[in-house]
């Protein structure tokens, strides 16, 4: 157990403090509240800059992307617009009362991205768990996504292949629902 703080030695000043300060943001998905960080206005994305949104992973929370968040605006100013969504069950996000199933993932990213670019492709960026969904999402609905970055995501196990056909399932109905 850490002892709180001010610690000796450290001072406010070592606490890492943000650049880009986002805007926190509760949206009903699919029947659960989900937990979302926005830095900047979605209606800015364009087609040089389109939204960028990023996927935790396992045991983590669209937080843990503020220091990403900080270094693309270094890079290129404040101008892009970013989304970390906390995933359902972790962070701020609602936990669903029947457990976690993979291809529901898929379905919440889907349900994010019509409320945060209904009508544009988006950059994804996943770390582990959010990589493999973020990338096999990719795969589901090329059409939503412009590009896919995948941070130590190593794909399912064998074990899993179920819910990667049940998640290619999920898009062939929800291409369906949408014609």
């Amino acid at each position: 157990i850490l002892p709180a703080w001010p610690n000796r030695g450290m001072s406010q000043a070592s606490v890492y403090q943000p650049r880009r300060r986002p805007a926190s943001r509760s949206l009903r998905v699919r029947g659960l509240d989900q937990h979302c960080l926005v830095w900047g206005d979605p209606a800015a994305a364009t087609t040089e800059r389109p939204l960028l949104l990023m996927t935790h992973g396992w045991m983590d929370i669209g937080a843990s992307f503020q220091f990403v968040v900080d270094a693309v605006a270094a890079l290129e100013g404040e101008v892009r617009c970013i989304v970390a969504p906390d995933w359902r069950g972790f962070g701020r996000s609602e936990w669903p009362p029947d457990g976690y199933w993979f291809p529901d993932y898929y379905g919440d990213l889907d349900a994010l991205l019509d409320r945060f670019s209904p009508d544009a492709p988006v950059t994804l960026i996943g770390h582990s768990m959010g990589g493999n969904i973020a990338t096999l999402y990719a795969g589901i609905r090329p059409e939503r996504v412009r590009r896919a970055v995948c941070i130590e995501g190593f794909g399912l196990a064998p074990r899993f292949r179920a819910a990667v056909q049940a998640g290619q399932r999920i898009g062939d109905r929800q291409a369906e629902a949408r014609a």
